[in-house]
């Protein structure tokens, strides 16, 4: 059996086999000079990641501002810069590394903020040694610390429940995005799996807007379990026991 890519943008393209899957995908496009552009166009604000990335490393947000200008944002420093060439020309300068590694550009989500500051969700879903069932065991969010695009930099975890209620979400939203976070992400899991079959775990982001609406970030294959150490909710100690077994 042909061995498939991990990357990003493949996991992505596999998620959007399952219809159910389809209205929870941001747009997102291999990385070419072109698809900057149109995404930008488009969208107006894009993320670009590298497809094998990991801890945030090399992600960069890209906002459309008036007079063609271009602010970029990566880690906690923003440049502006004057037009598409511009950018691309910095970029291929500034930000890939000489051996350019293959990224995607993702529509950016307006993600809700707790005390202005934006988070995402890390679900783990996994299935015992011999259970084709897959089971949430834990699921926390990090919340962006200062002046960061992304969460990889958490300024705090708390746990998803807390941080839902206390985050600015439209309250008509509240009592079913819990379940939705856990329906959407065993659905991933279930999807994933069929190409992934040996795969007894899985870390999924999720973002939701600021309009309530449950996004899926990326799905990671072999995901770090400290940040549920850190919780102290008994998660961490669920997804040990489905690790052993």
């Amino acid at each position: 059996m042909m061995k498939i890519s991990y990357g990003k943008h493949t996991k992505h393209k596999l998620m959007s086999r399952d219809e159910r899957l389809l209205g929870y995908l941001p747009d997102t496009q291999y990385f070419t000079e072109e698809t900057l552009r149109e995404m930008l166009e488009k969208h107006s604000q894009v993320i670009l990641k590298p497809c094998f990335g990991y801890q945030g490393i090399g992600v960069a947000q890209l906002s459309a501002l008036e007079d063609e200008q271009i602010e970029l944002h990566k880690e906690n420093k923003k440049i502006i810069l004057n037009g598409k060439t511009e950018t691309i020309a910095y970029l291929n300068e500034n930000h890939f590394r000489r051996k350019k590694p293959r990224y995607i550009v993702q529509q950016k989500i307006p993600l809700a903020t707790i005390n202005n500051n934006p988070f995402d969700l890390r679900v783990m879903v996994q299935r015992k040694r011999n259970s084709s069932e897959w089971v949430v065991t834990g699921k926390l969010a990090k919340i962006a610390s200062n002046n960061y695009v992304i969460t990889n930099v958490a300024k705090a975890l708390l746990g998803a429940e807390e941080a839902i209620n206390r985050a600015s979400l439209p309250s008509e939203k509240m009592n079913n995005i819990l379940a939705e976070i856990d329906q959407v992400s065993l659905l991933v899991a279930e999807q994933l799996a069929k190409s992934y079959p040996k795969n007894r775990v899985y870390g999924i982001d999720l973002g939701i807007d600021q309009e309530g609406k449950v996004w899926i970030i990326e799905a990671n294959l072999s995901p770090s379990t400290f940040m549920f150490k850190l919780l102290k909710d008994g998660s961490y100690e669920t997804i040990r026991s489905f690790q052993r077994g």
